[in-house]
C-alpha cells in the first residue's frame, strides 16, 4: 500500500512538473529589447556605480535592471546594479540602487549601497542588462 502511495506521488509530482514547463520555458525564451535610453543610462552606470561601491577588489562586470521598465515618473529611474568583482581570488558582488534621470547628463552622481528590508525588491526579482 505504502509503494502505491509513492507511485502515486511520484506520478502526481511529474504531471504537476510537465504542467508548468512550458511557463517555465517561456520566460527563459522571453528576450528583452533595451531602448536607445535604457543603452545610455546602463552604460553610464557601469561606471559610477562601482565608483560608489566602496569595494576591495577587481571590478569584472556590472549589470543593471532594465530603466525604462523601472521608472518613477516620466524621466527619474530607480535601478538596482550588481558589482561583480574579484577579492583574494573570489567571485563576489555587490548591490547598489541607483536613482537618477534619463535626460540627464550623467544621469546620476553617485549610487547608494543597497540593502535588503522586508518587501523590498531583490536584485534576483528582475534580470540584469551589462552594457555592450
Amino acid at each position: 500500500m505504502e509503494r502505491r502511495n509513492a507511485h502515486r506521488i511520484a506520478g502526481s509530482l511529474a504531471g504537476i512538473a510537465l504542467a508548468i514547463a512550458p511557463f517555465a520555458l517561456a520566460g527563459c525564451a522571453a528576450e528583452t529589447t533595451l531602448t536607445d535610453s535604457d543603452v545610455n543610462v546602463i552604460s553610464q552606470l557601469t561606471a559610477i556605480a562601482p565608483k560608489d561601491s566602496e569595494i576591495d577588489g577587481t571590478v569584472t562586470d556590472v549589470e543593471c535592471w532594465q530603466p525604462s521598465e523601472n521608472m518613477l515618473d516620466e524621466e527619474q529611474f530607480r535601478v538596482l546594479c550588481r558589482v561583480h568583482y574579484d577579492q583574494t581570488d573570489e567571485k563576489r558582488y555587490r548591490d547598489m540602487i541607483c536613482i537618477g534621470d534619463v535626460n540627464a547628463n550623467p544621469v546620476t552622481e553617485y549610487c547608494y549601497r543597497w540593502a535588503y528590508y522586508t518587501d523590498m525588491p531583490e536584485f534576483a526579482d528582475k534580470p540584469g542588462h551589462s552594457a555592450a
